[in-house]
């Protein structure tokens, strides 16, 4: 596949790293929003990502997130610290690029970020290139078991209270009924004219609860098994963090239920024996999360999502992604999930 990217912008974008170095272009892969590029430099290998669809982009558009969430996977591994988290967000916001000194285990080693747009026309950022294949191909139930394990280390990190993006951290929280109910309506009101009234009218009248006992924490929001990478029997790396919010840890089980794995078709699709692998390997509390009324209030706030996100596509004359479903597919789902109730 070649890049749609020119070899002088690529260039551009290396060069606060390699300036003056050659660079060769290897690989090109295109996602939903994202177009990845692997890129050799003096004989090691990086990942360009660039946020090429913005069009389709549904978060905060100008934020190259894995910056914040290396900086909370530093400081905020014992506990909340809202207040610290806006200071330096507020930082990174007014830099908009720089070179990145944290890592951690469960992201690549990113070198680079830039939202400024000065070298590329699109956000983009650089890292260490990761070795591995999406979860989807090495469908083992030890490997989603560790994909669990991963997941709830990621959850550890916690906030003092709920927000609406990563820029309100610190300084402008919201009520989990508040950010919940925001977010159904504006899915429900983009889909209203693609549903039936019945289906409709079912969602306008959900049942919302005023308050969760449930704490906020970080929520990678695209935790599928094409965004988890797989090496030597154990997790390389959990890429594509673009969707990150502070939420409830039940949204990131939604995923992985409805796009466990490939079907003989080669479409994404749910796996019981591999989803509750998956389930076990979170801990003692997986189970409880997808058994409860609050994990079907999220499976139908994100097949809304979904199938706003696929209906856009066709709209915009975009091709669907190799191997996810089409709009249709998740309101048939969307049905059913109504129809069992919270």
């Amino acid at each position: 596949m070649e890049s749609t990217l020119t070899a002088s912008q690529i260039e551009r974008a290396f060069s606060p790293l390699f300036s003056g170095q050659t660079l060769h272009p290897q690989q090109v892969f295109a996602g939903n929003i994202n177009t990845i590029i692997q890129v050799a430099v003096s004989g090691r290998s990086y990942g360009l990502r660039v946020r090429t669809q913005e069009r389709v982009y549904r978060y905060e558009p100008h934020l190259i997130k894995e910056a914040f969430v290396l900086w909370l996977m530093r400081h905020v591994a014992n506990g909340p610290r809202d207040r610290e988290a806006a200071s330096a967000f507020a930082q990174l916001m007014a830099a908009q690029k720089g070179t990145m000194t944290e890592h951690s285990e469960v992201l690549p080693i990113v070198r680079y970020y830039d939202w400024s747009r000065q070298w590329l026309p699109h956000p983009y950022c650089i890292y260490e290139w990761v070795e591995g294949a999406p979860l989807w191909e090495t469908p083992h139930r030890h490997l989603y078991a560790l994909a669990g394990q991963t997941l709830a280390r990621i959850h550890r990190i916690q906030f003092a209270a709920f927000y609406a993006d990563f820029l309100a951290i610190g300084a402008h929280p919201v009520s989990w009924h508040e950010r919940y109910r925001t977010a159904l309506d504006k899915e429900v009101a983009a889909a209203q004219a693609h549903l039936p009234r019945t289906l409709v009218d079912t969602l306008r009248t959900l049942v919302v609860p005023s308050s969760i006992s449930t704490a906020p924490c970080l929520v990678h929001n695209d935790f599928a098994p094409g965004n988890i990478l797989v090496r030597d029997g154990v997790i390389a790396a959990v890429i594509d963090w673009d969707n990150a919010v502070v939420d409830v840890p039940h949204l990131d089980f939604v995923k992985m239920k409805y796009w466990t794995a490939k079907n003989a078709t080669g479409e994404l699709a749910h796996d019981p024996m591999l989803f509750s692998a998956f389930v076990e390997g979170y801990g003692p509390t997986g189970r409880a999360l997808v058994s409860a009324p609050l994990f079907v209030l999220y499976e139908v706030l994100w097949l809304l999502r979904v199938f706003n996100f696929e209906r856009s596509k066709e709209k915009q004359g975009l091709e669907r992604a190799p191997g996810y479903p089409a709009a249709a597919s998740y309101e048939q789902m969307l049905t059913q999930t109504l129809q069992k109730g919270p």
